[in-house]
């Protein structure tokens, strides 16, 4: 992460100084992506590529109170087709000590929730992340990504957040009301030890996103583990992630989750990362959804800046 500090002395007596606080970072990705569909949806092979970029910016008032906001620019391509391009809606929040109030393009309290994503670089498996099936909050019979989150290409949700932390325990409660429909969501967690336990409720105003999610995750010698669970409207949906570093620079990960339902599955997935130094690695993967009998492959590069 590369940091630009402000700082400006106001002309007026009574104004003092004033420092802003402004951060860039964010990452680039590109490599190639196969996805085998089944017919008749056709297959996609190709170009995968995307670069973010993403700014932070803090400034401290004289009471002590923390103003800040998130503005982010990505754009992606897969073989040839793109989307994004521009800059997101921003997330505006004001700080004091373990409380933060965010309004705007929120993060989201099943979003931000512990657990729920992998602890890889694409935050599921691969390079791309390969339609992030591990998640036990997506599922086929009820629809995906279908709760609050920050959105990189768009304006959000345009909602309010509350986030509390206090030593081992926190809890987010988030709220947005857009395009008539209503979500509420909720988590709180615990870390003990290597282990962290959450739990989640979402109540929308569609019967097809009430969500409840509970997720476990912590590290067993070499290997971190996490186990999750969502009753996602009626829909209940398993998964089991692992990752172990096998090497000095080098880490498989691993899923397999089960969805119930008349129209239920599994699906499972295997990830390798190779770290080349400097904020770049080399990252691939394999999945396999039974449920929607797709096959998908990446292999690339990722760098962080």
């Amino acid at each position: 992460m590369k940091k630009i500090l402000f700082a400006t002395t106001a002309l007026v007596a009574s104004a003092g100084v004033v420092a802003a606080d402004v951060s860039f970072s964010g990452y680039g990705r590109f490599g190639a992506i196969s996805i085998d569909n089944p017919t008749p949806t056709p297959d996609v092979e190709g170009i995968y590529t995307r670069i973010r970029l993403q700014i932070d910016m803090t400034t401290e008032a004289d009471n002590g109170l923390t103003f800040g906001a998130r503005l982010r620019h990505q754009a992606t391509s897969v073989n040839g087709a793109g989307y994004g391009g521009g800059f997101n809606g921003a997330r505006f929040f004001a700080r004091a000590g373990g409380l933060e109030i965010g309004v705007g393009n929120t993060f989201g309290a099943i979003e931000f929730m512990p657990g729920v994503y992998m602890s890889t670089q694409s935050a599921d498996i691969g390079l791309s992340g390969l339609g992030f099936h591990s998640l036990v909050t997506n599922t086929a019979q009820k629809g995906y990504f279908n709760w609050d989150a920050y959105s990189s290409g768009g304006v959000g949700r345009d909602g309010v957040e509350v986030m509390y932390s206090a030593g081992d325990f926190g809890g987010h409660l988030s709220y947005s009301n857009t395009g008539g429909v209503e979500r509420t969501g909720l988590h709180v967690r615990y870390a003990f030890n290597d282990w962290t336990v959450a739990l989640g409720y979402q109540d929308s105003s569609l019967a097809t996103e009430d969500k409840i999610v509970l997720t476990v995750g912590g590290n067993v010698g070499p290997a971190k583990l996490g186990l999750a669970y969502a009753d996602n409207d009626g829909i209940g949906k398993f998964a089991l992630t692992a990752g172990v570093e096998v090497g000095a620079a080098t880490r498989v990960d691993a899923y397999i989750s089960s969805e119930d339902g008349a129209a239920g599955g599994e699906a499972y997935g295997l990830g390798v990362s190779h770290s080349l130094g400097g904020g770049a690695s080399l990252e691939g993967g394999f999945t396999r959804n039974d449920i929607t009998d797709v096959n998908a492959v990446d292999l690339g590069i990722r760098f962080n800046f």
